[in-house]
């Protein structure tokens, strides 16, 4: 991350940033701090950037000229365009979920004003974002500046000593942190809670929880209004598509809910959200369209709940999927106020999608995360269009040939128990091909290798003109 300062006073910037962990950053390289004197682009002999506002009116305005030439001095340092950031309180309040969208570009400029205030030509010419730290004023946009470049480097990578640290902080979920302890155990009488002794830590995460809520509620009950309690609901017989929706859930909450829809059990449990839910619905593409499951998300009823669909495919395409799913949920009374089609590895194929989600992926769904959080924040829910057809013509599906080796089979029925259709008899181990959706899920969940396939034509299709890369879409 490389900071730009355009400020009357670079020594108040350098000298307020260049200690502790920031001063620490910038030595080993994580960011950078660059300061500019407005004033060394001034015209005047005396160096002077301010004059008397026109109209009247008490103070002086600074001149627009100098601020433009300061400001063209870093555009061509940097190369581009960049995003330049005006400290005022008349600007959008900063928060957490700025942070991270700000923590995500390369280069920041941060104009400080004074006086009062600066030229509105200006700033209506170089001005990207008008932001403010609070409902006060101050003396310039240096202290202000500074707060924005400290909250943002924390989740700089490579900043703080541990991701871990900035990610899941105060203001996480709209949340307060949970209350700290350490040695020694008794002080002045007062004894560290019995639960963070002991040990379990399901138990101490559940207490910080809680803690983290009572705290909200008593000190800012404002935030508790803004909550939203994640769930992930996925349908992935062989995990991809989990671990794709829970990678994504992560990025959304600390502490999301999961129901596993591959679980016939579960899809057969009604579970309802109302307005304070955010419902992420996630399955995997099979020939463009949602697998063949009867009541696939049926079991689960909104009212006015937001949701994000997630169609996971293996680089091929997710064509209609996304739209199909969209339909589903906003007849079961949700709002599909986002969508993402992440690549997975395939089914058919050990090439297709291989290490998906990677790196690059995960910055995507973090992009995505914080549009999210933006829109509920903004309470602006309305749908979002998407492509495909929403309610497609089922399409015929050729399988792959299947394989049972009872040889091998120690019929301990895991296959059968965890079909996520119920294909496989317990008994004769026979799969029911009216029901089976080639999901391979037996195959994958045989512990003695008993169940297998051959999906060799279908593969040398896909490989043959599917490898190019495909990216994560979003909307």
């Amino acid at each position: 991350m490389n900071y730009h300062v355009l400020t009357l006073f670079p020594e108040m910037i350098e000298q307020g940033l260049g200690t502790s962990i920031l001063g620490r950053a910038q030595k080993s390289g994580h960011i950078t701090l660059h300061t500019t004197n407005i004033r060394d682009y001034s015209e005047d002999k005396h160096m002077r950037v301010d004059d008397y506002p026109y109209g009247g009116g008490a103070g002086m305005v600074m001149q627009a000229e100098p601020v433009y030439r300061a400001y063209r001095a870093v555009e061509e340092k940097i190369g581009r365009r960049p995003r330049v950031i005006y400290l005022t309180p008349q600007g959008k309040l900063f928060n957490q979920t700025m942070v991270e969208k700000l923590a995500m570009e390369e280069d920041l400029v941060f104009l400080c004003g004074h006086y009062e205030g600066i030229d509105e030509r200006v700033l209506e010419e170089i001005v990207t974002d008008y932001v403010s730290i609070g409902d006060y004023v101050l003396t310039g946009g240096e202290l202000a500046a500074m707060v924005m470049i400290d909250a943002i480097s924390r989740f700089v990578p490579g900043v703080l000593g541990s991701e871990e640290s900035a990610q899941f902080e105060s203001l996480q979920d709209n949340l307060l942190e949970y209350p700290h302890y350490s040695r020694p155990e008794v002080w002045r009488g007062r004894s560290v809670p019995p639960v963070l002794l002991s040990g379990d830590h399901k138990k101490i995460e559940a207490w910080r929880r809680e803690q983290s809520i009572q705290r909200t509620k008593e000190r800012r009950p404002d935030l508790m209004e803004k909550q939203y309690t994640v769930t992930a609901a996925y349908f992935s017989p062989t995990e991809g598509t989990m671990r794709a929706a829970r990678l994504l859930a992560e990025e959304l909450s600390q502490t999301p809910h999961y129901l596993d829809l591959t679980r016939r059990r579960i899809r057969r449990q009604n579970t309802v959200f109302g307005p304070r839910d955010l419902l992420i619905a996630a399955a995997p593409v099979y020939g463009g369209q949602l697998p063949k499951v009867k009541g696939l998300f049926r079991n689960l009823k909104g009212e006015n709940t937001p949701c994000i669909v997630m169609a996971a495919y293996g680089n091929r395409h997710y064509d209609d999927t996304l739209a199909q799913m969209a339909e589903i949920l906003r007849e079961q009374g949700f709002v599909c106020i986002g969508a993402i089609a992440p690549v997975i590895p395939h089914i058919y194929s050990d090439k297709l999608g291989a290490g998906r989600p990677d790196e690059a992926d995960t910055k995507v769904f973090r992009q995505f995360a914080l549009t999210i959080r933006q829109r509920l924040e903004s309470g602006e829910l309305s749908p979002v269009s998407l492509p495909g057809n929403p309610m497609p013509e089922p399409k015929p599906m050729k399988g792959a040939a299947k394989f049972w080796d009872e040889q091998k089979c120690t019929h301990c029925q895991e296959c059968a128990v965890r079909c996520p259709v119920g294909a496989i008899d317990a008994e004769s181990m026979e799969i029911c091909q009216d029901l089976c959706i080639n999901c391979m899920r037996c195959a994958k969940v045989c512990p003695a290798e008993a169940r297998s396939f051959d999906a060799s034509q279908v593969q040398a299709y896909l490989e043959g003109n599917y490898m190019e890369r495909r990216e994560v879409e979003w909307f």
